[in-house]
Parts: C-alpha cells; sequence; structure tokens
C-alpha cells in the first residue's frame, strides 16, 4: 500500500535563530537515548479536495551511531507531489552551525525492494556524515499534493530511545468538506489540544525516550498518534467520498475493482477443467486456489495508484505475475467463473504484531490484500501471494484481526481466520536407547499443526544444506549431537508438516560411579531468556497460544533401574499448565510423557514477573534429571 511521498526541490537556505546546544537538554531527555527531537512543527492545510499543503520544521540532536536513523529524513517523491522549499543544516553540540547540506550531499535512489518489477517511485535523502557526536541536524520543508486520501497526522514519537523535546501539530481545514479524526493512546502526559472553527491544535513537550520491551504491544499502541480523513477526496486522479465502511467498500470496489475479473480465454478453460465434475464448493477452491499457485509468482508492481487499484485478472492471465492485489483479483475471478463469490479482503499483515481496522474510524488502511470466501458453514481464507502456504491457512502473518472484506455491495469489518491454543499443536514422538557409556540413539518424529506448522513447514523449501544446519541447530541442546538420517513431509491439505530425525548422542547421561544422571526430556523448547522487571512500563502480550507434547519411550541398560518412584509434576497458573509423567512397568524401559500449554492473551505490566516465573518454571521442570541405579 501507498505511503505518503514527497519530491525534492531546492530554495535559497533560510537563517535560524533557535539554539541547539545540547548543554540545553535536561538529563531526563538525554537519559537512555540514541536522539531528541529538539523542534517538530507540523502544519498541514487541506485547501481544496485535490490540495494539500504539508510545512515541517524539524531539528534531531544523535548522540551515538544508534540514533543516524533518527538524522536521516527520507524524501520519496512521484508525480502527485511538489516540494516548494527544502533546506538543511547541521549544528555542532554547542549548537553552532557547521555547514549547510547541498546538493552534493544529497542522494537519489529508485525504490528497490527486490520483489518490485516496476516502481514509479524514487527516494532523496541527505547522506550525512557527521562530523563528531553530539550533533544536530535541521529539516525545513513544504510539500504540496494532490492525493488528499493520505493527508500527513500527527505521530511526535517515532521510535524507541527517541526523546521529544518540543513537538507541535496544525490542521487547517480551508474547504467546505468535513473531515473526521481519531485519536490514540492520548493517556500520555503533556498533551495540549485546541479546537477554533475548523482549525485543531496539537503540542507535546519533554518526552523521556521509550525503552522498547520484551512482548511489549505494537508501538503504535504506546505512543499518541492521530489520523486525519476528509469526507471527500482524491488518489491519483480518482474522486470519492465515504463516513462508513459500507460506503468506502462501495467506493473501492466500484472505482477500483469493478470491470477487473476477465481472465484470458486459456485460464477459463483451464479453470472449468479442473473443476468439471467437482460438486463440493471447498474442493473447487482448493483445486482452483493450488492452479493459482502453480501458475502465478509474487512480484510488486507499484505505478499509478498501483498501492490500492488491482491490476487486471487478465493481467495476471498474460503475465503469470503480480502483487498481493493483482493476485487476490485473479483469484476472485476464478472463483467467478466457476459460480463462487470470494472478496478482496484489506488486512495489515505483520509476522510479529496484530494491527486491526478501527471498527468505528474509516480511512485508507492496511498494507495488504487476500481473499476471503464465505461458504455456509464456514469462510474460506486464501493467501494469494504465497506459492507455499497451504489451502485456508493465513498463517501468522494476517491471523486473528479486523479487515475490511470489499463486496459490490458495500464493505465490511471481518475478523481473519483465528487459530486457538487447541489447534496450534507441537506433537514429538521419541524412540530410544540409552548405552551403558551413556550415549543414546533416538529417532524423533515431529508433527507440527496450526501456526506451528507456520513456525516449522519453509525448510521444507530449503536446500539439503541448510536442512541440516537447521536441524542441527533444533538439536543443539543435547551434547555431541550427531545426525543420521532425516526426512520430513509437508502435508499442505490438512496444513500438517512432519519431521523425523535419526540422531545419536555421545555421552547424554553422565555416569557417576555405578549410577547415570540424564535429562527425561531429550528435547524441549523452552528457555529462559526472559528477565524480570520491577520498573516494566507497558503491558505485554503472548502473540499466540500453543501445546507442545512430548512422549518418549527409552531402553534403559541391563541392570539398571530407577532409583526412586517418580512423583509426577502438575502445575498450572493463568499462563497456562505443565504436566511429566514417567512410568517404569516394563522392566528394562521407561515411559515418558509431558505436556505443556501456554495460553494467548494481553496482560497488565503488573504481572509481567508473574510470567517470566513461569517460564522459569516450566524451564526448570523440563530440564528435570533422573538417577538410574546399577543392580
Amino acid at each position: 500500500m501507498r505511503r505518503l511521498i514527497f519530491l525534492i526541490f531546492f530554495l535559497p537556505i533560510c537563517s535560524y535563530a533557535q539554539n541547539f546546544s545540547v548543554n540545553l537538554l535536561s538529563d531526563n531527555l538525554k537519559n537512555g537515548a540514541y536522539a531528541v527531537v529538539r523542534q517538530y512543527d507540523e502544519t498541514v492545510e487541506f485547501q481544496k479536495i485535490d490540495k494539500y499543503k504539508y510545512k515541517v520544521e524539524k531539528a534531531i540532536t544523535v548522540f551515538n551511531e544508534s540514533g543516524m536513523r533518527f538524522a536521516i529524513e527520507p524524501i520519496y517523491y512521484n508525480k502527485s507531489l511538489k516540494i516548494n522549499k527544502f533546506q538543511s543544516i547541521l549544528y555542532d553540540a554547542q549548537g553552532k552551525e557547521i555547514r549547510k547540506l547541498r546538493s552534493k550531499d544529497l542522494k537519489d535512489i529508485s525504490i528497490y525492494d527486490g520483489f518490485s518489477l516496476f516502481n514509479d517511485t524514487r527516494i532523496q535523502y541527505y547522506d550525512i556524515t557527521p562530523p563528531t557526536y553530539p550533533f544536530t541536524v535541521y529539516y525545513h520543508y513544504e510539500v504540496e499534493s494532490s492525493n488528499t486520501s493520505f493527508m500527513p497526522g500527527w505521530m511526535p514519537i517515532e521510535g524507541y530511545n527517541l526523546g521529544v523535546e518540543s513537538a507541535n501539530y496544525t490542521f487547517i481545514n480551508s474547504t467546505n468538506i468535513e473531515t473526521r479524526k481519531m485519536e490514540s493512546s492520548f493517556d500520555y502526559p503533556n498533551i495540549e489540544k485546541s479546537e477554533s472553527g475548523r482549525t485543531i491544535k496539537y503540542a507535546i513537550k519533554n518526552i523521556p525516550s521509550l525503552e522498547q520491551e520484551p512482548l511489549s504491544p505494537g508501538f503504535l499502541f504506546l505512543v499518541p498518534h492521530v489520523r486525519i480523513m476528509a469526507s471527500e477526496f482524491q488518489i491519483e486522479g480518482i474522486k470519492g467520498q465515504f463516513s462508513n465502511w459500507e460506503e468506502f467498500g462501495k467506493w473501492y470496489y466500484n472505482s477500483l475493482v469493478k470491470g477487473r475479473q476477465e481472465v484470458s480465454p486459456k485460464d477459463k478453460e483451464a479453470a472449468l477443467q479442473l473443476t468439471s465434475g467437482i460438486s463440493d464448493p471447498k474442493e473447487k477452491i482448493r483445486v482452483l486456489y493450488e492452479f493459482m499457485q502453480s501458475k502465478t509468482r509474487y512480484v510488486n508492481v507499484s505505478i499509478g495508484i498501483g498501492g490500492w487499484e488491482p491490476f487486471p485478472a487478465s493481467y495476471v492471465s498474460d503475465k503469470s505475475y503480480g502483487d498481493c492485489k493483482a493476485l487476490s483479483n485473479y483469484m476472485v475471478s476464478l472463483l467467478k467463473l466457476v459460480g463462487i463469490d470470494g472478496y478482496h479482503t484489506v488486512v495489515y499483515g505483520n509476522h510479529s504484531q496484530k494491527l486491526d481496522f478501527k471498527t468505528d474510524f474509516t480511512a485508507f488502511e492496511g498494507n495488504h490484500m487476500i481473499v476471503n470466501v464465505p461458504l455456509e458453514d464456514e469462510t474460506i481464507w486464501l493467501e494469494c501471494t504465497s506459492q507455499q502456504l497451504p489451502y485456508n491457512f493465513l498463517g501468522y502473518f494476517t491471523d486473528d484481526r479486523k479487515a475490511l472484506s470489499v463486496t459490490p455491495s458495500g464493505g465490511e469489518i471481518v475478523d481473519t481466520q483465528y487459530f486457538s491454543t487447541e489447534s496450534n499443536r507441537e506433537t514429538i514422538h521419541i524412540k530410544g536407547e540409552l548405552l551403558p557409556n551413556g550415549n543414546m540413539n533416538a529417532d524423533f518424529s515431529f508433527e507440527s499443526k496450526g501456526l506451528e506448522y507456520n513456525r516449522e513447514y519453509e525448510i521444507f523449501f530449503k536446500a539439503t544444506k541448510e536442512q541440516k544446519e537447521e536441524i542441527h541447530e533444533k538439536f543443539s541442546s543435547i551434547p555431541n549431537f550427531s545426525l543420521l538420517d532425516y526426512e520430513m513431509d509437508n502435508n499442505r491439505t490438512d496444513a500438517v508438516f512432519t519431521l523425523n530425525v535419526a540422531m545419536e548422542s555421545g555421552q547424554y547421561a553422565k555416569n557417576i560411579g555405578n549410577n547415570m544422571l540424564f535429562n527425561l526430556i531429550p528435547y524441549s523448547r523452552t528457555g529462559l531468556s526472559l528477565k524480570k522487571d520491577e520498573n516494566r512500563k507497558y503491558p505485554f502480550e503472548i502473540r499466540y497460544g500453543y501445546i507442545s507434547e512430548v512422549s518418549v519411550e527409552l531402553k534403559i541398560p541391563e541392570g539398571y533401574k530407577l532409583s526412586e518412584a517418580f512423583r509426577p509434576i502438575i502445575y498450572a497458573d493463568e499462563f497456562g499448565d505443565y504436566i511429566l509423567l514417567v512410568e517404569n512397568k516394563e522392566p528394562g524401559k521407561l515411559k515418558i510423557y509431558r505436556k505443556i500449554t501456554t495460553k494467548d492473551g494481553s496482560y497488565p505490566k503488573e504481572k509481567f514477573n508473574d510470567y517470566v516465573e513461569f517460564q522459569r518454571k516450566i524451564s526448570s521442570m523440563d530440564n528435570s534429571k533422573i538417577l538410574l541405579d546399577k543392580n
């Protein structure tokens, strides 16, 4: 999806009198900061349906190399934008001007992301070589754009380890067009707000830098930000208006989707032949989805209104490639040939966190498109950019979030596919033999389902060398691990991945006199990476729940037995539960069973140390050892 973009022109540098001496900064702002925003003044003037102006004055003091990412002000541009002013100046630690940046310092490059075939967007930025740390860089520019669908909002805090001394935002509506705003995370101190007529102002001062914390929610959930949306707008020459998601969906469908579902005669014939004789709609969808995957590949095409408008299905028929919108539109078109309605669905895609469409604020949202196919008993979900994902499997890039389904009758906020704790399952069967010298030979069988499948399946498509490297990493906790053989199966029909490994371990058990001591669980995914934090500032979330089961059949050396009966371990709290059992009913054989359940959810910061303690306990229990006595 298209982000706000800028084009640079140069005008004479104006003088600026602000004192940027580092000595004027309070210790509160400098502590933990890689950089501090000294001044960030933004003014947006909505002048008419196809024009707004954006003025920025911004100064950032950078303390070290880690803060250099805040010093670079990237300027994206294409044919839809014009810059009326631009200047940049460097200052030393005392606030003394070092030099004005000029055209020789400017880099102008095409945006290349490794998968875009066509892209009409370029980027200009100043390549700053810091004379010494700390230093301050000042920017001043003015943008004029005809795309009023993406007018800049306010986000004064742009990243972790960035303090803010002063940030001000003014929005001026000089039209008769109504605008709407959404204010988020406004429980922040020092925010000032004022409204007068069609002008609204925000200000914030003296905000210390934020430290990123483990398992914290996405950055947008932590910092104040404002979205602005006009009820009437223009995007790349196309005018529109809406005030709710239903109206947005109608506009989107009629303006950007309708009339783009005509596939080539060859593809039409193939689709009809593949589904001939199939009555089950789910099977038809699966067959056509796998046909689409086999025929196409993902290539981003970002030209014109490429950030939102799908390329016609005939384009994909001809080229056999497309971006998420083009491939989703192609999939919808194939389904339409066999009388099945599928719908373009705009969503926020992100592997590490979930971001929802707001049900009560309608605007251009999302960065990805998928397809939903509502049937009588369930909704089928299709990720069209992957040639590897199974049918009706979204995975953790787009699972469990609110998205927009675009239909001919309007837009609708829908919930994407959810994977419950019970469905995210890793099952491990181990059959092994412990030798008198402490070595162990064993066969492992891993079966992964749900989001655990998503975590594991990609190894199937890698080269043999990479597969072996990943298997060795997987078994890194087993001493003197040696891989004898392995095989894997990727069941795309049921989304089940299986990995079978034959291995041996040198000195798995430790010989203590005539006794042997060894870990009950030869393979464990638990660890102690989290640390308690008495000063935790933010809530935390467990991204998804899962179940991990391990069952072991272990033959022990002749003449050995358990030194004492193993007492079952059973533990449970609000984050999950744990069980570990050992059975020694047959002479010379141990049967071991372990199950971990971890629940997903969002929790207040006060419970973080409790969660760390939960992780420590199950890790400790997973490292339980057992002693064998020799008769």
